[in-house]
């Protein structure tokens, strides 16, 4: 029963991603990826090997529909390898957790942190590897910075009213 709520929470956010964000671009700067929300509110206590293969799934789920040779795939591997690391350390009672990381079970500041560091790290990577140089860097971090906050904003709105 548990995995099928989250098979239902991928396939809802994965919808919204393709048929509303995808289709939202903020001046052509900003390109929200709000699909992290399902990384970032996995069980904690889920095996590192499947959290890295969830990933994986996740990320090659969107280099399919974004047609983006893996981009999304790498990007998404390296969230879900990052994540548990910066959750124990910024997150000092996190024996308590039992389900799903969100504002309400870590505490909305140390949610904020996390989601903010791995965010800002996803679409780094993201805009790093479709371009594939730094020519362009300021233009680079300005796509990245921009996206991040605008993904970052709609996935904090859904976390309060959730």
């Amino acid at each position: 029963m548990r995995w099928s709520k989250y098979i239902g929470y991928l396939l809802l956010v994965v919808l919204l991603q393709v048929l509303l964000f995808d289709q939202l671009h903020i001046a052509g700067w900003g390109f929200p990826m709000v699909y992290v929300v399902f990384l970032m509110n996995l069980p904690v206590r889920i095996p590192r090997w499947a959290e890295m293969l969830i990933g994986a799934t996740v990320g090659l789920v969107f280099d399919i529909v974004n047609s983006s040779l893996g981009v999304n795939m790498a990007a998404c591997v390296a969230f879900s390898f990052f994540r548990p690391i910066l959750l124990h350390k910024m997150v000092l009672d996190l024996e308590r957790v039992k389900d799903e990381v969100c504002g309400q079970t870590i505490g909305k500041i140390e949610y904020v942190k996390c989601l903010t560091l791995l965010t800002l790290m996803h679409h780094l990577m993201v805009y790093f590897l479709e371009a594939w140089s730094l020519q362009n860097g300021v233009i680079l971090l300005l796509q990245t910075l921009i996206s991040s906050v605008i993904t970052i904003l709609i996935i904090l709105i859904y976390d309060i009213f959730k």
